[in-house]
Formats: structure tokens, C-alpha cells, sequence
């Protein structure tokens, strides 16, 4: 069996289907909330961002900005891996705490 040339039909197929996934590439811009760049095929155009995880724009928040800067300095950046297989950052732990004594319930 062709692996390579069934694979390559597979991607073909679903390219000639319209399924095949391209994600948006996009950039925030800060202070404009929900504004971003999209960029493709070479150009440039700023969009409204409808679907995002940035609740209530405070991604874009200057005090939030500071705190994720001064964390990032400290133990650095990114996800390293899902919680269940890497751990969970002691930042994250201590705001679920909060959170959840905020509402009175478990974190």
C-alpha cells in the first residue's frame, strides 16, 4: 500500500470538498477591542472578531497586561502542554481559588 498517495488523496479530497481546515490568521489590536488584522494571500485587512475568549476585552487591559508581563518574566510563557499532562500553573490554581471564594463555590 501507497501511504503517502493515500494520504495525499485524503487531503485532496477534502481540499476539493471545502473541508479542509486553514485557520484565520489574526492579530489583535490592543485598545481597539474586538478589532484585529487578518492576514491572507499577502494582504492585510483589520476585521471584527465576534468569537473570542477574550472576555470582556480585558486581554486588552493595561493592569492585566502588566500582571501577565510580570508573571511572564518571572516563570515565563505559554502552556507547555494540557493541564492533565503538564501540571497547572500556581498562578492559575490561586485564581480559581479566588474566583471560587468569590462565588462560594469549589474551585
Amino acid at each position: 500500500m501507497n501511504y503517502q498517495r493515500f494520504f495525499e488523496d485524503a487531503i485532496d479530497q477534502l481540499h476539493a470538498e471545502r473541508r479542509y481546515r486553514v485557520f484565520a490568521d489574526l492579530e489583535r489590536i490592543v485598545g481597539k477591542f474586538p478589532r484585529a488584522i487578518w492576514r491572507s494571500n499577502g494582504r492585510a485587512q483589520e476585521i471584527t472578531v465576534w468569537c473570542s475568549n477574550d472576555y470582556l476585552g480585558m486581554g486588552q487591559n493595561p493592569d492585566v497586561i502588566a500582571a501577565f508581563q510580570t508573571a511572564a518574566g518571572k516563570m515565563g510563557s505559554g502552556a507547555g502542554g494540557t493541564r492533565n499532562i503538564s501540571g497547572t500553573s500556581n498562578p492559575l490554581v490561586e485564581l480559581e481559588h479566588e474566583l471560587a471564594d468569590l462565588h462560594d463555590k469549589e474551585a
